[in-house]
């Protein structure tokens, strides 16, 4: 299979995924530009309580394909973390979007929410002197792509994600590839094929 062909059978599949407003092929000479906005937006980031790091973004400019996608709020992100925390390589604390689980979680004594849908594993870090001290560090994972179904029988065996790009990178995305459309609840996601 050829690259225009991978190309379309993959953006048909993008684009039909609910929440998908337009998609398109990204451009490997935009790829040292998104990692160079991804450094800078991280030397910024403090959230408030650490430093933010979006291996994400990184994971999906490592993939052989890579397109562009730009999202509305219909879009699901499933139940996959979009934020972690973690001390080393030890997740301690993560963003939790399924209900039944906020539920079990609150039950148990040795979790903290740092708000509604975060839950600080209080028996992993000491909170919040490790994030004070910089022990810790907040993470912006890839998320497998679930809801994108390619139809290619040779495209099928592949690891489709996607990662959620920073907010400078995000503007980047929207002038280049979606004419600055730059609407209230409108953003971008990076979408890597992995081989």
């Amino acid at each position: 299979m050829d690259r225009e062909e991978a190309d379309a059978a993959i953006l048909q599949a993008v684009r039909k995924s609910k929440g998908i407003v337009k998609a398109a092929p990204f451009l490997p000479e935009d790829r040292r530009k998104i990692m160079d906005i991804e450094a800078d937006a991280e030397e910024r980031s403090l959230m408030g309580l650490g430093k933010v790091i979006n291996t994400g973004v990184r994971e999906v400019l490592d993939c052989s394909l890579i397109y562009v996608a730009l999202n509305d709020m219909g879009f699901d992100w499933g139940p996959h973390s979009t934020l972690v925390m973690k001390k080393g390589r030890d997740v301690v604390g993560e963003e939790v979007r399924d209900e039944e689980r906020i539920a079990r979680l609150s039950r148990q004594k040795n979790v903290w929410f740092m708000h509604k849908n975060f839950a600080v594993y209080r028996d992993k870090v000491r909170f919040p002197e490790d994030i004070m001290k910089k022990v810790c560090y907040f993470e912006i994972p890839s998320i497998s792509a679930g809801w994108c179904n390619v139809e290619d029988d040779q495209l099928q065996c592949r690891s489709i994600i996607y990662a959620n790009p920073s907010t400078p990178s995000d503007t980047f995305l929207k002038e280049q590839y979606f004419d600055a459309l730059d609407q209230q609840g409108l953003g971008t996601i990076l979408i890597g094929i992995q081989e």
